[in-house]
């Protein structure tokens, strides 16, 4: 049975339904696309335009290559569109074609301008003004329909083992229909280079997307924690591991964030996974259920070496708790400023927490985490107070963009995250302080958030993603920030809207539908290419290691990678179309272009510098 990936996703183009270009192939055919460049709707011509029926990759041992490839439909609509995969072969050896993955691509709404803050829209009024179609889901292997007069794009992407031969291997894939006679091949060369890739946790540049899984239960409908959610949430953690995430999120207060994210109909959209309850004898209790499940799980996928722990300082200041003898929640204002007070409702949470950290073995893992907060000073003081069987404090980890003039604070931190723009505006000294942190074994990443440009949002080019990690490593970071995972809207398959920030900012993977019997979560394009760029990154800090010739060359390809400014690529401000909106920045096409042509020759160039590190291992 054919599906329709979601509602209207292969809605009919506005063309001319005589275009000669269509005649010469027919009621379909397929071709080739830069996978770094973005296809909506409205380019069917661009598409029709293309011609581009092989196409060369390359990847090292234990590393994934992909391309983009379109489906086009001419006066006559597909049903049960699907594609077979040949085995690759090259001169002495045969890779499985186990190892190539095809996914139709599913289009989703977005709102094109920038919905504005959360400070400044409270009701969560959604942003009104106009909404476009663009690519994003790598969704299913199909089959699926295709109307008359459009397009369906189609990722293909290889898996390459790390055992395999190194060599020149060739392959195709073959789309057929259930109503058409023809059929239409695409070749492809993969070239796998004789070097390879570590596993994702032993990766020099890593990853860390903040999650939110009781957002995951409310999207899917389960008790947040059940076994069923627990089953859920495996396969999409395990996804996180596989892009070299193993940091995890995790709340000690209620509403770290303030409320930001979508919480279906619940009051508190962002639980604590430890809950605060008052005795009838004025003792705290902290119940570490939802906390030591979620740990555990990740703990057993092989991640949660990090366990970032949000917040001891909430937005806010509110700290929520259970009164047994109200029977109601209350609410503690504990705000730093205030030491006594606020020492006087953290001391005790803290000393219970290192208790039972030490108790489940975890205590190496835990990392107090804050999020842009001024005034911390008061909280690190009381962290260092607080000691361990060992004579260990908690370590800590925040998003802190005064690295420059508040060096007493940014010091204290071991893993720290800076902001894009931030690094912009105070780039040497950045550099410096990777470096320095480098050597005193803190670690320090970049991360990307709203208004940032370019960014990984559903109207962003997927290149823009890729940039993205590409100039993180150029700065010699540790790796790369991003919040968030997967913070869903409502309906996120049908439109990535959010009320607060661009479309798409709060979610790199999307949800399946909840119709579908395995509930697992799936990469966005833009997720794809910045999982290409961590990997990139990780090949090139790999083969700096070398020194020598190969040392320089990784760095002068660093060098090459345009960043320095917000305007290197050009970009326009979208007037705001809503009272409490903000002005969006957004490529321009020149933007685009310029950046595609860029991350080609970045791309290029890697596979040059890849080339002699293979021949240099020989040796």
């Amino acid at each position: 049975m054919a599906k329709h990936l979601g509602k209207d996703t292969t809605k009919k183009n506005d063309v001319n339904v005589s275009s000669p270009l269509r005649s010469e192939f027919g009621h379909f055919d397929a071709v080739y696309v830069d996978s770094f460049e973005q296809y909506q709707r409205k380019d069917y011509y661009k598409i029709l335009a293309q011609n581009k029926k092989s196409v060369n990759l390359w990847a090292w041992k234990n590393d994934k290559a992909n391309a983009e490839f379109a489906i086009i439909c001419a006066d006559k609509s597909l049903e049960d569109v699907f594609v077979t995969l040949s085995d690759l072969t090259s001169r002495s050896a045969v890779m499985d074609s186990k190892n190539v993955k095809v996914s139709f691509i599913k289009d989703v709404k977005a709102y094109t301008g920038h919905a504005g803050w959360y400070a400044n829209n409270p009701a969560n009024f959604m942003p009104r003004g106009e909404r476009e179609y663009y690519p994003e889901v790598i969704y299913s292997d199909g089959p699926v329909s295709i109307l008359e007069n459009s397009f369906r794009l189609v990722l293909l992407e290889i898996r390459t083992p790390k055992e395999i031969e190194a060599g020149l291997y060739s392959g195709s894939v073959t789309i057929s229909a259930k109503n058409a006679d023809k059929t239409v091949t695409l070749n492809y060369e993969l070239e796998i280079i004789d070097a390879a890739m570590p596993d994702t946790e032993n990766y020099l540049f890593d990853v860390e997307y903040w999650s939110h899984p009781y957002n995951v239960a409310y999207y899917y409908g389960v008790k947040p924690f059940s076994d069923e959610h627990i089953g859920i949430l495996k396969q999409h953690m395990s996804l996180y591991k596989s892009l070299g995430g193993h940091a995890i999120t995790a709340s000690i207060v209620e509403e770290a964030w303030g409320g930001q994210t979508y919480g279906g109909n619940n009051k508190i959209h962002y639980p604590s996974m430890i809950k605060w309850i008052k005795s009838r004898e004025g003792q705290w209790i902290y119940d570490y259920s939802d906390f030591d499940k979620w740990v555990q799980m990740n703990k057993e996928i092989g991640i949660a070496d990090k366990i970032i722990c949000y917040s001891m300082m909430p937005w806010n200041n509110v700290v929520s708790y259970y009164d047994e003898s109200k029977k109601k929640m209350m609410r503690l204002r504990a705000n730093p400023a205030n030491a006594n007070r606020y020492n006087g409702i953290w001391t005790p949470f803290l000393r219970d927490f290192v208790k039972h950290m030490d108790e489940r073995g975890w205590f190496d893992s835990a990392y107090v985490g804050f999020d842009e907060r001024r005034n911390m000073g008061a909280a690190l003081d009381l962290i260092s107070t607080i000691k361990n069987k060992d004579g260990k404090t908690l370590k800590v980890s925040a998003a802190f963009n005064d690295f420059k003039h508040n060096a007493s604070i940014f010091n204290r931190l071991n893993y720290a995250s800076v902001g894009l723009q931030q690094i912009r505006d105070n780039l040497q000294d950045f550099k410096s302080e990777v470096k320095s942190r480098r050597d005193k074994g803190q670690e320090t990443t970049m991360y990307t958030a709203t208004e940032h440009v370019p960014n990984s949002f559903t109207r962003s080019i997927p290149a823009e993603s890729y940039w993205t990690i590409m100039f993180a490593g150029s700065l010699n970071a540790t790796g790369f920030l991003r919040w968030a995972f997967d913070a869903w809207v409502k309906d996120p398959l049908e439109e990535s809207t959010h009320w607060s920030f661009p479309a798409g900012d709060c979610f790199l993977v999307y949800p399946s539908s909840r119709e579908d019997k395995a509930r697992e979560s799936k990469f966005t394009l833009r997720l794809a290419k910045l999982d290409e760029g961590v990997r990139d990154v990780n090949k090139l800090y790999l083969m700096r290691q070398a020194g020598g010739k190969i040392e320089k060359e990784v760095d002068d390809l660093f060098s090459l990678v345009k960043g320095d400014r917000e305007d290197c690529y050009e970009f326009y401000t979208m007037s705001k179309t809503n009272i409490w909106g903000r002005k969006a920045k957004w490529l321009t096409e020149d933007g685009k272009r310029d950046m595609l042509t860029d991350m080609k020759k970045i791309k290029e160039k890697i596979l040059e510098i890849s080339k002699e590190y293979s021949k240099r291992e020989k040796k």
